[in-house]
């Protein structure tokens, strides 16, 4: 069977982790190895990771999603994992149940896709669904940002079946085939923070028409901040300029296409 590695970077999250009993759990499975990159060098975490066998390690300074997780990816192939395997990011404040992390193994094991994301929640119990699963902003998408409109459209997760094609899903919880993470070079670290999961859901889809594939059935919760819908913050600079970068690249990317279909 296929090892899974779970990713986690943790910006200050040691609580979030520590108190995680069920990812305790999970790590214990054969074939699961839990990897964590710290971008605060906490000894606390360090210890308690070096204590439940989770593979630590640390940033001399404080990097973007995509660069902490193409260091886990690099630590995992360290490891021992195989380009058969899968490599799970994973939120630090997301909680996934042991049972339902057991459905996902069986779930995966008939690889179907390259990749595949679940169903995320908001609440604990389950009844707030995250509109996590969404299609890819064109040109004329950044005119929704003048409405107070989202830039991108989520799909409704009720008129999805399981097994569903998306074109992107949220890397809070995003499963992908260790060989295709290769190929695709890992996440553009040009990316500080926002829009690196649609980046990389875009290149596996046309370079390799991968597209993500929904595991309805697979629940798990996401207790996410959305700090960048905060004007004034930080993150939402963030958000604007990884936005931009997408919108860019993705529209050169579809320009060059059509010239060379044409």
């Amino acid at each position: 069977m296929a090892k899974i590695y779970i990713s986690i970077v943790s910006h200050a999250n040691d609580d979030d982790l520590i108190f995680n009993a069920d990812l305790r759990e999970i790590s214990k499975l054969n074939d699961v190895i839990v990897i964590v990159r710290d971008n605060v060098d906490s000894s606390k975490l360090r210890d308690y990771c070096l204590d439940n066998g989770f593979i630590y390690s640390a940033s001399a300074e404080i990097l973007g999603f995509g660069a902490n997780n193409n260091i886990n990816y690099e630590q995992a192939c360290e490891a021992g994992m195989l380009s058969s395997d899968w490599f799970l990011l994973l939120n630090p404040d997301i909680t996934v149940s042991v049972a339902m992390f057991r459905s996902l193994i069986k779930k995966i094991e008939s690889k179907s896709s390259g990749i595949y994301s679940a169903n995320l929640y908001s609440d604990e119990k389950l009844s707030m669904e995250e509109k996590s699963l969404r299609k890819f902003p064109n040109i004329f998408s950044f005119f929704n940002l003048f409405f107070g409109k989202s830039l991108t459209t989520p799909y409704i997760k009720s008129e999805l079946v399981d097994g569903a094609e998306v074109d992107w899903a949220a890397g809070s919880f995003l499963i992908i085939h260790a060989d295709l993470y290769r190929q695709l070079g890992g996440f553009d670290e040009r990316y500080f923070m926002y829009f690196e999961d649609v980046d990389l859901c875009f290149r596996a889809q046309k370079k390799f028409n991968e597209k993500v594939v929904y595991m309805k059935d697979i629940k798990v919760v996401h207790r996410g901040g959305y700090q960048n819908r905060n004007f004034f913050s930080p993150h939402f600079r963030w958000y604007l300029s990884s936005m931009i970068r997408f919108m860019l690249k993705s529209f050169i990317g579809r320009r060059n296409a059509s010239t060379i279909n044409g």
